[in-house]
């Protein structure tokens, strides 16, 4: 796979920040474009990683499904739990409420609240499209050529030029948009997987990473100044592959920028599948401590394994 791309773990990170300031309240309307960015970001990753053993069979398609379900649910398991608990806080509970839950839970919309099939976390809606955009890489664009995967974008992208002109760029988790998503997830994905066929780690153009890093927030200020109905569409078509390019093309030496822009990565998911429902929990009556206790309760997981190493390397320095 060779080296870590610490350029797109930055631009990860910074883009998981921007979903969360546009759910703040901030009046960051390009921000949900974001999420636009995390799907090409995925398929340039993926085909990265796993195409030439998806495409030789020493990966079967279950094996790659199970791994991506593994590595995706955790968070997202967290977050739902979250966001069913600061409901029964506000609203109280209800049998809807636990199968929606369970559904959830399960990394499944709630199809017994038609209405709002991510109600107890919002982002999860990416994550039901992502793991559909997996099964097809699996079962099909791992083994494509070039040509077929061009068609498989271009073809998604006339579908998401059609559904903008005819209902609006679609947003995800909204009841109307359930099956045009299908477009604008295929369009970003498989141009992040045949960006990573054509390119590999050698973009075409050089972008700075400076400038990959100022261009979503420039992007938001300009559709914020000035309404641009074609401006989703020119982002995903143009913007987010030069992002990429920036980010594929990075080379972080400074090992303290290299350190910052490795967290920002690792902090990019577990930010995007929690911050929702934590929102709605510091809503919630009691929620604000709940937040507290959640978050040191979490914290004390993640620093088991260095705490269960500490011995190990103690006993090794004082045997050295």
């Amino acid at each position: 796979m060779g080296r870590r791309l610490l350029g797109l773990d930055a631009l990860r990170g910074l883009a998981a920040i921007a979903v969360l300031v546009l759910h703040l309240g901030a009046p960051l309307h390009g921000a949900h474009l974001a999420v636009d960015f995390f799907f090409m970001l995925s398929g340039l990753v993926m085909a990265r990683t796993y195409d030439a053993r998806l495409a030789s069979g020493s990966m079967q398609p279950l094996a790659f499904m199970a791994k991506r379900y593994r590595r995706l649910w955790g968070w997202m398991a967290l977050g739902t739990s979250m966001g069913f608990v600061a409901l029964i806080l506000t609203k109280g509970m209800s049998f809807d409420l636990w199968i929606a839950f369970a559904l959830m839970a399960a990394l499944l919309p709630a199809f017994n609240m038609a209405a709002t099939p991510y109600l107890l976390n919002l982002p999860l809606w990416s994550v039901v499209y992502e793991l559909v955009a997996n099964a097809a890489h699996a079962l099909g664009q791992a083994r494509m050529g070039k040509r077929g995967l061009a068609l498989v974008a271009l073809a998604c992208f006339a579908g998401l030029v059609w559904a903008t002109l005819t209902m609006g760029f679609p947003r995800g988790g909204m009841v109307q948009y359930h099956w045009v998503t299908l477009f604008k997830v295929g369009a970003s994905y498989t141009m992040g997987v045949l960006i990573w066929r054509l390119w590999g780690d050698e973009p075409p153009i050089k972008v700075p990473l400076a400038a990959a890093l100022s261009a979503l927030p420039a992007y938001c200020l300009v559709v914020y100044l000035w309404h641009l109905p074609a401006a989703p569409l020119v982002f995903v078509a143009v913007i987010a592959p030069l992002i990429m390019f920036g980010g594929i093309g990075a080379r972080i030496t400074n090992p303290k920028k290299a350190e910052m822009a490795s967290a920002l990565g690792d902090l990019s998911f577990p930010l995007y599948a929690v911050h929702m429902p934590a929102i709605m929990l510091l809503q919630a009556p009691g929620g604000p401590a709940l937040c507290v206790g959640i978050g040191l309760a979490t914290w004390l997981w993640l620093r088991r394994e260095r705490w269960r190493r500490a011995p190990a390397k103690v006993a090794s320095a004082a045997n050295a």
